[in-house]
C-alpha cells in the first residue's frame, strides 16, 4: 500500500470511528494484544544437534524433546511425558502427575512442590535412587524434622564423596542434598567454611561441562546457588545458559524473577510473572512473584487479591502459605499474624519450618517495622541457627535501623556460615571499618566519618544540624526519641554498600529511620554526581526520620516523600513544574491508588520524578486547603494502623476520590496562575501557528472534493488534503517575527508566543542576548515566573556590565536562580559577590555560606567565603573556613599560616 494511500485509509478509519463510536476499529493485520512476557533465548545449537541425531530411536527422540522443553502435542499423549512436561512448566495441578502411569519420582515431586510432604515422603519410600535421597531430604527439613533430612543426605554424600555415580542428573540432585545439610549443619569444615561451595560448584561444573553439556539442570542449580550468594550478574547468566537448554522451566524463570525483584526491576518481574503464566497457567511460582513484588512496593492489598485465589487452588503449597503471612504482616494486625503463623506450622506438620517467621521477618524490616523484624527474624533462626539467610538478613536489618554492635554480631555469624555471600562480606567490611570511625555529637545527631578530608565537613555539621532539627521537628510537631546517626560515607560504593550491601544506588542519601547515610559531597572517581546542597538533601532525609518516628514507620510512601520535600522549605524546581503541567494537560497525573506504586515501579521514565513533584504538590494543597494540623492529624491515624482511605475520611472528611478531584480543580488554577496552562478560549502556540498555515494552505486546495467521500476521486481529494494539511504543518514550524507580534497584540501576556519572539530574536543575533531583549524577558519572566531561562539571561547580561544599575541590577535574578540550585555554587558565589560590592557584607556572609553548601571541599569556594568573613569580621565563620582549608589542601602552607595569623589577631 503505497504512502498516501495509506493516510486515506487512515482518515477513513476515523471517519468510521466517529460514525460508529461503539465499535474498535483495527487494521485486520494488526495482531491482539498479547500479555506481558519476556521471550526466552534461542535453543542452543547442542540441542539442536543432538535432537536432529540419527541414531536416536522415536521414544528417545520424544523423550528428548520433553527434557528441553521443546515436545509436540503427540508427545504429551504419553502420560510419562505429560508427568514430566508439567513438572517442567509448573503445573503442578495437572492430571498427569497424579496419574499412576507418570514416573513415581516425578508424581513425588510434584506433591513435594504442592506442599503434600507426608505423601510425598510415603510415595519414596523404600526408593534408594539420589533422586529420592534428596527428596526426602527437602521434604523432612520443609517439615522442620532436621535430624530425618540430615540422615537423608548421608548416603548421597557417601556416593558423591565415592565416585559411584558419572549421571549428570544424579550430581545435581546430590548438590541438592548437599545444599540442604548445609543449611541443616552449616559448613563442613570450620576452618574453610567456603569449602562446600567450591565442592558444589565443582560438581555441577563436572556435571555440564565434561559429563552432559545439554544438562539444564546443572545450569539451574548453579544459578540458585550464585543467588544465595548476592550475586545476581552470574546468577542470570546461568539462568539464561538454562533456559537455552530448556525455554520452559518455570523454576528458571521463576528465579530470574526473585533477581528482578530483588534490584527493583518491577516490569521486568511482571513480565517474567507472564511468561510463567503463559506456561502453566494459574502458577502459584506467577502468583508469588507479583505477591512480593507488591509487598516490596507496600501494596500488602494488592498482593492479597493475587494469593488468595492461588491459595484456594494450592491449598498446601508452603512458599504461598509463607507469602500470606507477609502480606498479613503487612496490615499490622498482630493477632491475625499469629493465627497466621500457627495455621502454617499446624498445616502438614511444620512446627519447625523457618520459612514463614523468616518471610515475615523481611517484609517487616523492609517496612522498617525493626522491633518486630527484630523478633521473627531470631525466631527464624532459633529454628534453623545454621541458616546463613536468616543472620543475614538481620544483620542487614540491624544496620538501617542504627543498632552496629548488633548488625555486627549477625553479620560476622552470617559470614562464617557463608563467605561467599557479597552483600555480607562487602557490609560486613564496612560495619567493621565504620565501627572504628570518630564521631561528633550534637544534642539530637551523632555524627560519624571516616578519617581524612571527610573531617572538613563533620566538623561543621552539628550547627547546621541543629538548625535542621528545630525546622522539621517544628513542622511536624514532634521529636524523636532518640539521637539520630548520620554517616557521612566516603564515596558512592561506600554509601551504597551501607544502605543495600551493594556498591551501586541511584541517590546520594537515604534515610532508613535512626539512620541517615550520606555520599560525601566531593567531584572525581569514585562520586556520583559531585557537589550538591547537602544541608538541604539532609533537612529531606531528617524529615523522614521525624515522620517514621511519629507514625511508627506506617505512613504511606507517597505521604513521606511528599512531607519530606515540603520540609524543604524551598521553591518547586522549574523541570518539576514543566513535569506536573505537561502531565496535567496530558491528564496523566496519579490517582492517590497509584502513586505510592509509582515511586518503585515506574511506567515510564519520568514517573517517578512525577511521583515525587505530585505528591508534594498534594501535600501542598492539604495544608492550604485544611491546614497545617491535617497532615499530622493522618500521621496519627497512620500510626494506629488505620489505613490511608479510613484516615483520610475522618481527617479530611472527604474519600480519596473527592480529594483527587478537589486537588485537580485547585491544581488547575495554580498552573494557570504560573502562566503554565492558558486561560480558557486562549489557543496555544502550536494552534495559532497551524491555524494560520492551514488557512493559507486551505485557500489554495480544492477542499469541496472532500464534500462527497463516495464521489469518484474522493480518495485522491483526501490524499492530496492530506498532503495539502503536512506541508502546511511542515512550514509553520517557524513563525515570523511579524506573525508573532501579531499574535501578542491579540492576546497580550501570552507566554508561549513571548517565549517565541525570545527565540526568534536570539536566533537572529546568533544565539547572543542583548540589552534589546531586556523587555520581552521582563514581560516573559512576569508570565512565566516559574521559568529559570529569563533571570539567566538577564543575569547574565547584568553580570557581563552591558544593563545600567551595576552590581545592583543581577540581584533580583541571582536570588531566583540561587535559590533553585541544587548542585553549583557559582549564582550563590555571584550573588555574594554582587552583595559584598554593595557593602551587604551579612547578606554577602549568608550567600558565600550557602556557597560552601554546596561544594565544601571546594578550596576557591572556601577562600572566598573565608574572605567575606574577614571583610564582615566574622571571625568565627573565617577561622572556620581557614582551618577547613588546611584539610582540603594540606600541602599548601598558605593555608596554615593564614589561620595563625587569624588566630593571633584574634588573641
Amino acid at each position: 500500500m503505497n504512502r498516501p494511500t495509506q493516510r486515506a485509509c487512515a482518515l477513513l478509519v476515523l471517519v468510521a470511528s466517529a460514525l460508529c463510536p461503539a465499535q474498535v476499529v483495527r487494521p485486520l493485520d494488526e495482531p491482539e494484544p498479547a500479555p506481558a512476557m519476556i521471550d526466552a533465548p534461542p535453543t542452543a545449537r547442542a540441542v539442536v544437534q543432538l535432537l536432529a541425531a540419527p541414531y536416536l530411536t522415536d521414544e528417545e527422540r520424544a523423550s528428548l524433546r520433553v527434557e528441553h522443553g521443546l515436545w509436540t502435542r503427540a508427545d504429551v499423549l504419553n502420560p510419562r511425558h505429560a508427568a514430566r512436561a508439567a513438572l517442567i512448566d509448573g503445573r503442578l495441578d495437572a492430571p498427569a502427575l497424579s496419574s499412576p502411569e507418570a514416573d513415581p519420582l516425578d508424581r513425588a515431586e510434584g506433591m513435594a512442590r504442592r506442599g503434600e510432604f507426608r505423601a510425598a515422603l510415603s510415595a519414596l519410600e523404600g526408593d534408594p535412587s539420589i533422586r529420592a535421597m534428596r527428596l526426602r531430604a527437602e521434604a523432612h527439613e520443609a517439615l522442620g524434622e532436621h535430624a530425618l533430612a540430615d540422615a537423608a543426605v548421608d548416603p548421597v554424600v557417601t556416593a558423591l564423596t565415592g565416585r559411584t555415580t558419572s549421571d549428570a542428573d544424579e550430581i545435581v540432585d546430590g548438590v541438592l542434598a548437599l545444599m540442604v545439610r548445609t543449611r541443616l549443619r552449616g559448613p563442613s569444615a570450620a576452618a574453610d567454611a567456603g569449602a562446600d561451595y567450591r565442592t558444589m560448584l565443582q560438581l555441577l561444573g563436572e556435571a555440564h561441562q565434561k559429563i552432559d553439556r545439554v544438562n539444564w539442570r546443572a545450569r539451574l542449580v548453579e544459578a540458585r546457588l550464585l543467588a544465595e550468594k548476592s550475586n545476581p550478574g552470574e546468577a542470570r547468566d546461568a539462568i539464561l545458559e538454562a533456559l537455552k537448554l530448556n525455554p520452559r522451566i518455570a523454576d528458571a524463570w521463576t528465579l530470574l524473577g526473585q533477581l528482578a525483584i530483588d534490584s527493583f526491576a518491577f516490569p521486568e518481574a511482571e513480565a517474567i510473572a507472564g511468561t510463567i503464566g503463559a506456561l502453566a497457567p494459574g502458577s502459584p511460582d506467577a502468583a508469588i512473584l507479583r505477591a512480593r513484588a507488591r509487598l516490596r512496593q507496600n501494596d500488602p492489598d494488592g498482593a492479597w487479591s493475587i494469593i488468595e485465589p492461588a491459595l484456594g487452588r494450592f491449598p498446601d503449597h508452603r512458599e504461598l502459605r509463607a507469602v500470606e503471612a507477609a502480606i498479613v504482616a503487612s496490615w499490622f494486625d498482630a493477632e491475625r499474624l499469629s493465627e497466621t503463623l500457627a495455621a502454617f506450622d499446624e498445616r502438614n506438620g511444620t512446627e519447625g519450618s523457618p520459612d514463614a517467621l523468616l518471610e515475615v521477618g523481611i517484609r517487616l524490616a523492609e517496612a522498617r517495622q525493626y522491633a518486630e523484624g527484630t523478633k521473627y527474624l531470631r525466631l527464624a533462626i532459633d529454628r534453623a541457627p545454621n541458616r546463613a539467610d536468616g543472620w543475614t538478613e538481620l544483620g542487614l536489618m540491624e544496620l538501617q535501623a542504627g543498632r552496629d554492635s548488633a548488625s555486627l554480631d549477625a553479620l560476622r555469624r552470617a559470614a562464617a556460615l557463608d563467605p561467599f555471600n557479597t552483600r555480607v562480606t562487602n557490609t560486613l567490611k564496612l560495619v567493621e571499618e565504620m565501627i572504628a570511625w570518630p564521631t561528633i555529637e550534637s544534642e539530637h545527631f551523632v555524627i560519624r566519618y571516616q578519617p581524612g578530608i571527610d573531617e572538613v565537613l563533620a566538623r561543621e555539621m552539628p550547627r547546621t544540624l541543629e538548625r535542621i532539627h528545630d525546622d522539621v521537628a517544628g513542622a511536624f510537631d514532634h521529636e524523636p526519641g532518640f539521637r539520630t546517626t548520620i554517616d557521612l560515607m566516603p564515596d558512592h560504593a561506600a554509601f551504597a554498600v551501607r544502605i543495600t550491601g551493594i556498591p551501586r544506588l541511584h541517590t546520594v542519601a537515604a534515610a532508613t529511620g535512626p539512620a541517615i547515610a550520606m555520599e560525601s559531597p566531593q567531584r572525581g572517581p569514585g562520586f556520583s554526581i559531585g557537589y550538591y546542597d547537602w544541608a538541604r538533601t539532609l533537612q529531606h532525609e531528617y524529615a523522614h526520620t521525624v515522620t517514621l518516628s511519629r507514625t511508627h514507620n506506617r505512613i504511606p510512601h507517597w505521604f513521606t516523600e511528599a512531607a519530606a520535600v515540603w520540609a524543604e522549605a524551598g521553591p518547586r524546581a522549574s523541570s518539576w513544574w514543566d513535569l506536573l503541567s505537561r502531565r496535567f494537560r496530558e491528564g496523566t497525573l496519579f490517582s492517590l491508588d497509584e502513586i505510592s506504586v509509582k515511586f518503585v515501579r515506574p511506567d515510564g521514565p519520568d514517573d517517578r520524578t512525577l511521583a515525587y513533584a505530585q505528591g508534594h504538590w498534594m501535600y501542598e494543597f492539604m495544608v492550604e486547603r485544611w491546614g497545617p494540623r491535617a497532615p499530622l492529624e493522618l500521621m496519627d491515624r497512620y500510626a494506629s494502623g488505620e489505613r490511608e482511605a479510613s484516615a483520610m475520611e475522618a481527617v479530611l472528611g472527604v474519600p480519596p476520590e473527592i480529594f483527587t478531584a478537589a486537588f485537580m480543580r485547585w491544581a488547575e488554577g495554580e498552573l494557570r496562575e504560573r502562566g503554565l496552562l492558558l486561560p480558557d478560549g486562549v489557543p496555544g502556540l502550536e494552534t495559532l501557528v497551524l491555524r494560520e498555515a492551514v488557512n493559507a494552505q486551505l485557500a489554495e486546495a480544492r477542499v469541496e472534493q472532500m464534500t462527497d467521500l463516495s464521489a469518484a476521486g474522493g480518495i485522491d481529494a483526501l490524499t492530496q488534503s492530506f498532503d495539502s494539511l503536512e506541508r502546511a504543518w511542515t512550514n509553520a514550524t517557524q513563525p515570523t517575527r511579524a506573525q508573532l507580534d501579531r499574535w501578542l497584540a491579540r492576546y497580550p501576556g501570552h507566554p508561549d508566543v513571548l517565549l517565541a519572539l525570545i527565540a526568534t530574536e536570539l536566533r537572529l543575533n546568533d544565539g547572543e542576548a542583548t540589552p534589546d531583549l531586556v523587555p520581552l524577558l521582563e514581560q516573559y519572566a512576569e508570565a512565566r515566573p516559574e521559568d529559570p531561562l529569563p533571570h539567566r539571561t538577564l543575569a547574565r547580561l547584568a553580570l557581563e556590565g552591558r544593563l545600567p544599575g551595576g552590581a545592583e541590577a543581577a540581584l533580583s535574578d541571582l536570588e531566583f536562580l540561587s535559590e533553585r540550585e541544587m548542585y553549583t555554587p557559582a549564582y550563590a558565589r555571584a550573588l555574594a559577590e554582587r552583595y559584598a560590592e554593595l557593602g551587604d557584607l551579612d547578606r554577602a556572609g549568608a550567600e558565600a555560606e550557602h556557597a560552601v553548601g554546596i561544594a565544601p571541599f571546594d578550596a576557591e569556594t572556601r577562600e572566598f567565603a573565608a574572605r567575606v568573613a574577614i571583610q564582615a569580621q566574622h571571625w568565627d565563620d573565617a577561622e572556620r573556613h581557614l582551618l577547613a582549608l588546611t584539610g582540603i589542601e594540606p600541602d599548601r602552607d598558605i593555608h596554615q599560616r593564614r589561620l595563625d595569623r587569624l588566630r593571633e589577631m584574634r588573641k
